[in-house]
């Protein structure tokens, strides 16, 4: 049996990004400041280190290592990409983990599936070569979730004794996994650290769960994977030199025959407080309402415009956000706080405390869904700036017209 793939649009030639990409992966050349991070993951996992990158939703890590697993894959490892929330059970997360390391040899997306078709004595919906599936033959017979899941665990240690090649595996949004079953963590450890010539990738942002899992004493992936701090890289916050931004952005808009100064740049970082994602949905409204104007000078009045454009855009997460706080005790009282700076522990204007300790569990919820971010001693602050604006707005009425808000 060969392989083919269907030519057109249905292969793998993908249309080029919008100029300033939002709400998923973004190709290497607008991941911003991340080049000496991206190095250092690569030569890590190359080595044979196993990593954890942990840090807050939309920042790029995923982005980040998707093009590590690129850069690896490059050089002559088989990679793996697998996104652990969504699946509901061990089995679909070991087929998750199954398709994605068999597409190395066999070039086809959901090769289990074919996998499966030749196990049942039918013929594949795609044509395959017979020992691109060989490996996950027995698997594809397999009925019994855990054996099936062990098995699944270990495929990676099989290509890499097959094959002679290192293999990467990235396992996003980690923490998922262990909702699927009391001792999944346990099951996965044990099994990873016997393989050789695997190396582990592990996401998430619920860096709570994570610095327990991989931190605590008794915990199943105790000091098993390297932390690199994506988030504060560099001593910047989002691990993103100012100056990175200034030169990508001055870059981004010139090629688009559009000029931006140093002092719009500066009001746009000080609004978002450099969030990448933020950031990009900005620019992005900024980009479109000059180009439909056909301007080229960002000014101050567009910038204001594309704020509040992103703002709108943005409301109906924030709004899921504010709407989850509210079901927990608490937790949108000190959301308010935070956003307008007031003190944590200080009485309601209308008589109402919040008992000390009470502030301290709010404070460790926000931390634990990325929301917030411990600054020092009592001083906290929105993950997003802009979240926080979303937050304080109610309170204090629209802005003034002309007017970005100041971090």
């Amino acid at each position: 049996m060969y392989i083919w793939r269907m030519p057109g649009p249905f292969g793998r030639v993908s249309a080029p990004p919008p100029h300033f990409p939002v709400g998923g992966p973004v190709p290497a050349s607008d991941l911003v400041g991340r080049e000496t991070y991206i190095r250092r993951l690569v030569e890590r996992l190359g080595d044979g280190n196993h990593v954890l990158v942990a840090g807050p939703r939309r920042i790029g890590k995923t982005s980040i290592i998707l093009e590590v697993l690129r850069r690896l894959k490059r050089r002559g490892a088989h990679t793996a990409y697998v996104d652990c929330l969504g699946a509901t059970d061990i089995r679909g997360l070991g087929e998750r983990l199954i398709d994605a390391v068999l597409e190395n040899v066999s070039g086809v997306e959901r090769s289990f599936e074919q996998a499966k078709a030749v196990a049942a004595g039918m013929r594949p919906s795609v044509k395959v070569r017979y020992e691109h599936i060989e490996l996950a033959l027995q698997l594809a017979r397999e009925t019994n979730a855990q054996r099936f899941f062990d098995g699944a665990l270990d495929l990676p240690r099989a290509l890499a004794a097959r094959t002679g090649k290192r293999v990467v595996i990235a396992l996003d949004e980690f923490q998922a996994a262990g909702r699927l079953g009391p001792r999944v963590f346990d099951v996965m450890r044990a099994r990873f650290q016997a393989h050789r010539g695997v190396s582990y990738a592990f996401l998430g942002s619920e860096q709570g769960i994570l610095e327990e899992l991989f931190s605590a004493k008794g915990h199943a992936f105790y000091r098993f994977a390297v932390p690199l701090d994506l988030t504060d890289a560099g001593g910047h916050r989002f691990g993103i030199d100012p100056d990175d931004w200034l030169e990508y952005l001055k870059t981004k808009f010139a090629t688009k025959k559009m000029t931006i100064d140093d002092a719009s740049i500066d009001r746009l970082l000080d609004a978002t407080g450099g969030h990448p994602q933020d950031t990009m949905q900005v620019c992005a409204a900024l980009y479109y309402l000059m180009r439909d104007a056909t301007a080229r000078q960002v000014s101050s009045d567009f910038l204001e415009v594309a704020y509040e454009q992103a703002m709108r855009e943005l409301e109906r997460p924030f709004a899921l956000h504010w709407t989850e706080l509210g079901s927990h005790k608490y937790l949108q009282q000190v959301a308010k706080r935070i956003a307008h700076k007031a003190v944590l522990y200080a009485a309601d204007p209308e008589g109402g405390a919040v008992p000390r300790p009470e502030v301290l569990r709010a404070l460790a919820a926000l931390q634990e869904r990325g929301l917030v971010v411990r600054l020092g001693r009592g001083r906290y602050d929105f993950v997003e700036p802009m979240f926080g604006e979303y937050v304080r707005r109610p309170d204090e009425g629209p802005l003034a017209p002309g007017t970005v808000p100041p971090r």
